[in-house]
C-alpha cells in the first residue's frame, strides 16, 4: 500500500489538504462550549495554526478547511463542531473523528480496561504505543481551561503548548489507525457528526417552573412513595437502600439463586431486580419504587437544565458496538433515559411546538428486509407480526385478533422479537411463565415459519467467524473472536442496521433544516415555530420512510407518537393510558395539592 500522504494510505490521496485540530474550551450557564484556543497543523507540510479566543472571536471562519479537496480531523469531531456552531464558522465539508475511526477499529475487542466505555486520546495512544503527556498534566490543564475566565500569559503559553500536544497525539493516532478505515464510510460518518452537533447545542425544551417545584419537594415526594411501597422496610428513615435488610428478606426467604457481584455483595441493579421479579413477584412493588422514584438520579437530571431552561446531555455516537448513541454524562443524565413519568417536563419554548417520532417495530422490520423471507415480510406488512404468527403457529384461527386473541398474541410476542438475538426456550419461559415444552414447541414454530430468516440468520453469523468480522449495511465494523457471542452475531445487522437508520435520516433531516431536539434508539424528538411544526413532522417522516427503505428494502412504518404545543407540556397532552402517564398525574397533584407538606407534618405531630 502506498503511502504518499506522509504515514497515510493511498487513499488520502484524494485530499490536497489534511488538517488535525483541537479546541480547548470551558462552559457557559446552558452547558454549551466557550472555545478559548484553537490549534490546528496541516499533516503532510507541518503548518501550524494557533488562535486564542480574541482571535476566534474576530474571525468569521476557520483559516483552513473550506475547500472540497481539504479533510479536517480531530479526536472529537462533535466537541468541535460545537465550538465551530457555537462561533458560527462555516462546517468543513470533508470530517474525519479519530476517535470515531479507532472505535471502529477496535470494535468488539476485548480490550482490558474498555470493555464498558470508549478510549480517551490518552486510551488511544496506549492502544498504539504512542508517546503521550500524563494524566496528571491533562487533568491540571483541564482544571486550569475550566475554571478561570481570564488567563496570565504564562498561563495562555502553558494552553498553547497543551493545545498543540493535544494535536499531535491525535495526528500520531490517525496514522496508526489509517490503514484500516474506509475512507468513504469514515466521511459518512463525519457527516453524521454534523448532525450531532446542533442537536447537543439545542437540547430537549423542559418546564422549568414545574421541575423547580419537583426538586423542592422531592426528598418528601421519595419519603412519601417509600412509606407507602416499601413493603418490606428496605428503606432507612432518611430513605437509603439497606443492603443488610435485602440480605435478611432474601436468607428468610431462601432466595439462593440471588446474585452477586465480584466482591460477594448483592447485586441491586434493576435489571437484576427485574428478573429477580419474574422468580419472586412479590419484589413488583419494590421494583416499580426502585425504578420510578426512590432510586431516579433527578439531581444530575437538573444538573443538564441550562440558565435558558433546555437539558443538554453529550449524545455519544458510535459508544455501543452496534453503532448506536449512548447518551450521558459524567454529572448529567438523559432525560429520555429516565421513567416516562419524567418525559411530562418536556415543554416547547415560547411560539413553539414539538413532536416525537418514531419507526414502528424498527428491528423487525429490518430482520425481514435484510432476509427476505418472505413470510416474514407478508406479516411484518400486515401491521401486526405477532398475530400473523400465531396464526401460522397454528396457535389461533385465522380470523384473530388483538382484542379477540390477546393473551396469545402477547405469550408469542417475546419469541416474534426475541428471534432477532437467538431467544433460547429459558428465556421464554422466563419473559412469558409458560413452561419449558411449551416454551420449545412454539419457538420450533417460528423456526418453521420463518424458514429462510432462520438460515439467513445462521448464515451470517457463520459468515462472521469466517471473516472475523461483521460490519453494518452502512460500513460500522465489530471484530469477531472465539469469545464473540453468537446471539450477538445473530442481532447485529439489526441492532447496527437501525443504528445506520438513525444516522442517514438524521443527516437527512439537518440538512432538510430540520430541528432535532434530542435522539433515542429509534426516534426523534424535533421542533419548530408553531407555524411551521405540522410541515416539519411530514418532512421528518418522509425523511424516516426513506431512511427505512435505505437500509431495510421495504417501508418501516413511521408513527407521530406526540405532538405539543406551547403552552402546554408532554403531561399536558399524554393520552391516560400512555406509560408514565398516570404516575405524572399522580405526583404533579402531590406537588401542587400541598398533600407532601400536610403529610409531613402530620408526622411530625405524631412523632412529638
Amino acid at each position: 500500500m502506498s503511502c504518499s500522504s506522509v504515514g497515510l494510505p493511498s487513499s488520502f490521496d484524494r485530499f490536497r489538504e489534511i488538517w488535525e485540530h483541537d479546541f480547548e474550551y470551558r462552559q457557559d450557564q446552558n452547558h454549551c462550549p466557550v472555545p478559548v484556543a484553537l490549534f490546528a497543523k496541516e499533516h503532510r507540510t507541518g503548518a501550524e495554526i494557533s488562535m486564542r479566543r480574541e482571535q476566534l472571536l474576530t474571525s468569521t471562519r476557520l483559516p483552513f478547511g473550506q475547500g472540497a479537496d481539504t479533510l479536517v480531523t480531530s479526536y472529537s469531531n462533535v466537541a468541535e463542531l460545537n465550538c465551530l456552531n457555537t462561533l458560527g464558522y462555516p462546517i468543513p465539508p470533508n470530517l474525519l473523528c479519530t476517535y470515531t475511526e479507532t472505535c471502529a477499529a477496535i470494535n468488539g475487542l476485548d480490550i482490558d480496561g474498555l470493555t464498558e466505555k470508549r478510549p480517551s486520546i490518552l486510551e488511544a495512544c496506549d492502544l498504539f504505543d504512542i508517546p503521550h503527556m500524563t494524566k496528571e498534566c491533562k487533568a491540571r490543564m483541564r482544571d486550569l481551561i475550566l475554571n478561570n475566565t481570564e488567563y496570565t500569559e504564562e498561563q495562555w503559553c502553558e494552553i498553547e503548548k497543551y493545545n498543540r500536544e493535544d494535536v499531535l497525539e491525535e495526528g500520531a493516532v490517525l496514522e496508526a489507525i489509517a490503514p484500516r478505515i474506509d475512507l468513504p464510510a469514515a466521511l459518512f460518518r463525519g457527516r453524521y457528526a454534523k448532525a450531532v452537533s446542533p442537536t447537543e447545542l439545542r437540547g430537549l425544551p423542559t418546564d422549568v417552573d414545574y421541575l423547580r417545584e419537583l426538586e423542592t419537594d422531592w426528598q418528601a415526594l421519595r419519603m412519601y412513595y417509600i412509606r407507602r411501597d416499601d413493603t418490606f422496610g428496605l428503606y432507612d428513615d432518611d430513605g437509603s437502600f439497606c443492603e443488610n435488610r435485602l440480605e435478611t428478606l432474601i436468607e428468610q426467604r431462601g432466595w439462593t439463586s440471588w446474585p452477586r457481584t465480584p466482591t460477594g455483595k448483592l447485586e441491586t441493579k434493576s435489571r437484576t431486580i427485574g428478573k429477580q421479579c419474574k422468580r419472586h413477584p412479590e419484589l413488583r412493588q419494590l421494583q416499580r419504587l426502585r425504578d420510578q422514584i426512590a432510586e431516579l438520579r433527578l439531581g444530575k437530571f437538573l444538573n443538564s437544565i441550562g440558565a435558558d431552561g433546555a437539558s443538554r446531555c453529550p449524545i455519544l455516537p458510535f459508544w455501543t458496538r452496534s453503532g448506536r448513541n449512548q447518551p450521558s454524562g459524567r454529572d448529567v443524565v438523559y432525560l429520555l433515559s429516565l421513567p416516562s413519568w419524567t418525559h411530562g417536563a418536556i415543554k416547547p419554548e415560547q411560539g413553539w411546538g414539538i413532536a416525537g417520532l418514531d419507526w414502528a417495530a424498527q428491528e423487525p422490520g429490518i430482520a425481514a428486509g435484510l432476509s427476505r423471507d418472505p413470510a416474514l415480510v407478508a406479516d411484518y406488512q400486515s401491521g401486526d407480526m405477532h398475530m400473523r404468527f400465531a396464526v401460522r403457529a397454528g396457535l389461533v384461527p385465522e380470523w384473530a385478533t388483538k382484542r379477540s386473541h390477546g393473551p396469545v398474541r402477547d405469550a408469542v410476542k417475546p419469541i416474534s422479537l426475541g428471534a432477532n438475538y437467538g431467544i433460547s426456550k429459558y428465556g421464554v419461559a422466563a419473559q412469558t411463565g409458560r413452561s419449558l415444552l411449551w416454551s420449545a414447541d412454539v419457538l420450533a414454530r417460528h423456526r418453521h415459519a420463518y424458514s429462510v430468516f432462520t438460515q439467513w440468520q445462521q448464515d451470517v453469523a457463520t459468515q462472521a467467524v469466517f471473516d472475523e468480522r461483521i460490519v453494518s449495511p452502512l460500513g460500522w465494523p465489530m471484530a469477531v473472536h472465539a469469545g464473540t457471542n453468537r446471539r450477538t452475531l445473530f442481532n447485529y445487522l439489526m441492532q447496527a442496521g437501525g443504528a445506520d437508520m438513525m444516522r442517514l435520516a438524521a443527516i437527512g433531516a439537518h440538512e432538510a433544516g430540520i430541528r432535532i431536539c434530542a435522539p433515542v434508539h429509534d426516534a426523534f424528538w424535533i421542533t419548530a415555530p408553531l407555524g411551521e411544526l405540522d410541515d416539519a413532522i411530514a418532512t421528518m417522516t418522509k425523511i424516516m420512510l426513506r431512511a427505512g427503505r435505505a437500509i431495510a428494502g421495504l417501508e418501516i412504518p413511521v408513527e407521530v407518537t406526540a405532538v405539543v404545543r406551547w403552552p402546554q407540556c408532554l403531561g399536558d397532552v399524554r393520552k391516560p393510558d400512555a406509560k408514565g402517564q398516570a404516575l405524572w398525574i399522580e405526583i404533579k397533584d402531590l406537588i401542587y395539592s400541598g398533600a407532601l407538606h400536610r403529610a409531613g407534618a402530620s408526622r411530625s405531630a405524631a412523632h412529638g
